[in-house]
């Protein structure tokens, strides 16, 4: 490794040494771009990291261009403030009467959530902040689906090529699904209810309150295992082996439990309810794919049922037939 970092090292010195003895224009700039390529080489070679890619981009599913404008409130009142000043209301956008939903996505929640002592209030907040990443989310989704239905068509009609066929079945192992099994890879690659959505947050983060959510971005209870895992860990459990895991941002715990339910074993109940709601041509209904979250907490049929009374109590189904807004 000496003798390559020497090497390294005096070849940008015998460029430069050239550099001054070249006469022509073109023979300087022929250098220069010389010695640029071999710092990025060089970079490459002793380890500058790549940027972080979740797999969602390396598979080619991610929309483009960036739909939701990022936005952080160092407080509630400030969030508050943001969601009046684009026009955001619970009431008006569950009566129909507003444009829809601004295209906004909160970094976090404000540390201040659980000090609010209007528990009506705090809930709007929580839901205000959340549906725009759901929608998105949702909106990838579809756009995901139609990309992998057009590679699927292409399949069937032996027009798909053998590097697309590749990213077919790295797509099918990313969801869980045997590749080839297109049947079992499009019952997981489709959306959820925003009102199923919401209330599993609500349930698991005390709406947004808990240590997990303002500590760790994690809305939805998902952990992560292994002494080197990146998380937080409870302080009060039976078991040690596990962490609740980190979110860099809110959106990306939306994201991480669409994706958990699309593609673990212990949802299967959950995707065929909503595979069958396809098949017959209506939508999914949160209230029946709900019974599909059985293995989601070890509470079983009781966690069930009090995600069907928070989304009763709180007029979550209202929201499902919410929309982002066109542009900005």
């Amino acid at each position: 490794m000496g003798a390559e970092v020497a090497a390294l090292v005096a070849g940008p010195q015998l460029m430069l040494e050239r550099i001054a003895k070249t006469g022509s224009l073109a023979g300087r700039a022929a250098v220069l771009c010389a010695i640029f390529g071999l710092f990025l080489i060089s970079a490459v070679w002793f380890g500058a990291d790549p940027l972080p890619r979740s797999a969602w981009h390396e598979l080619g599913l991610a929309s483009d261009s960036l739909a939701l404008r990022r936005v952080y409130a160092r407080d509630a009142e400030a969030l508050d403030r943001i969601f009046s000043e684009n026009d955001f209301h619970l009431g008006a956008l569950r009566s129909g009467e507003d444009l829809g939903v601004p295209r906004l996505s909160v970094t976090a929640l404000p540390r201040d959530m659980a000090k609010s002592e209007d528990s009506e209030a705090r809930k709007a907040l929580f839901l205000r902040s959340l549906l725009p990443l759901v929608l998105q989310a949702n909106a990838d989704l579809r756009l995901a689906r139609a990309k992998v239905m057009a590679a699927l068509d292409a399949q069937a009609a032996g027009r798909l090529g053998a590097t697309d066929s590749l990213w077919l079945d790295e797509v099918a192992r990313w969801y869980g699904a045997e590749p080839g099994d297109a049947a079992d890879l499009l019952s997981r690659i489709d959306t959820v209810p925003p009102s199923l959505a919401l209330a599993q947050a609500a349930q698991e983060s005390g709406w947004g309150t808990s240590r997990f959510a303002l500590g760790a971005n994690a809305l939805f209870g998902q952990r992560s295992w292994g002494k080197s895992a990146d998380g937080l860990a409870p302080k009060q459990a039976d078991r040690k082996d596990f962490k609740v895991r980190r979110f860099p941002d809110l959106m990306s715990a939306v994201r991480s439990y669409l994706h958990n339910l699309n593609s673990h074993r212990a949802y299967q109940d959950l995707r065929a309810r909503r595979a069958r709601a396809r098949t017959l041509g209506v939508p999914a209904h949160a209230l029946d794919l709900v019974r599909g979250l059985k293995n989601y907490s070890e509470e079983g049929g009781a966690y069930v049922a009090a995600l069907s009374d928070l989304i009763d109590s709180n007029d979550l189904l209202t929201l499902d037939s919410a929309a982002l807004r066109e542009g900005r």
